[in-house]
């Protein structure tokens, strides 16, 4: 169900009555969710036409295109309190480039807030010492990514586009994992959301 989902971890973190920018909104499940349940002004960028029309319907405003195509966004400087990246980042060629771009658009006091497999699962270890690297339909190997990151990678990442984290929240496959995958982050967690400041 949506609630299962990582969605619900980034939804967590908005407060009520934000203004918040969802780059790669899909059909803008997360937004509906926020602007019904938390009064939120929501917009959203969207590659795929289709699930951009699916979005506008839920959303202020849906900007359809590639972020990394996207030099200007319809926006003031400092507009958005929060620029969400749910399962994006991995997607683009350069991830850094875009969160350098993004940040002329968030609020001084602003965050971002991204969830980013992670590639040092223990189950993708386990496969790769049986010299196992297969890419799947979806998951930490999905075929669609261009990169991948571990803990260590993707704190380094956030902190060279200068940016501050405040808080690393794990995903696991199975709940009762979740205690553990707090102890060891780097070797449990399936997923990573991060939050991190200007």
């Amino acid at each position: 169900s949506y609630y299962d989902s990582y969605n619900f971890t980034l939804y967590d973190l908005i407060s009520d009555a934000q203004k918040v920018l969802d780059i790669g909104c899909a059909e803008g499940k997360l937004g509906e969710q926020l602007k019904l349940r938390k009064n939120c002004f929501v917009a959203g960028v969207e590659i795929d036409e289709n699930l951009a029309m699916l979005a506008k319907e839920r959303y202020d405003k849906v900007i359809i295109g590639d972020i990394e195509n996207l030099s200007e966004l319809p926006f003031p400087d400092r507009f958005f309190d929060a620029i969400i990246f749910g399962d994006v980042l991995e997607h683009l060629k350069n991830p850094e480039a875009v969160l350098l771009q993004i940040k002329r658009y968030l609020q001084d006091d602003g965050f971002i807030a991204m969830s980013i497999p992670n590639v040092a699962f223990l189950m993708v270890r386990m496969k790769l010492l049986l010299g196992k690297f297969d890419y799947a339909e979806e998951g930490i190997l999905d075929r669609t990514h261009l990169r991948f990151y571990t803990l260590k990678t993707l704190k380094s990442m956030v902190s060279r586009c200068g940016y501050k984290i405040v808080l690393i929240k794990v995903r696991t496959p199975r709940w009762y994992l979740s205690k553990l995958a707090n102890l060891w982050k780097g070797l449990l967690a399936y997923e990573f959301v991060i939050m991190a400041k200007k």
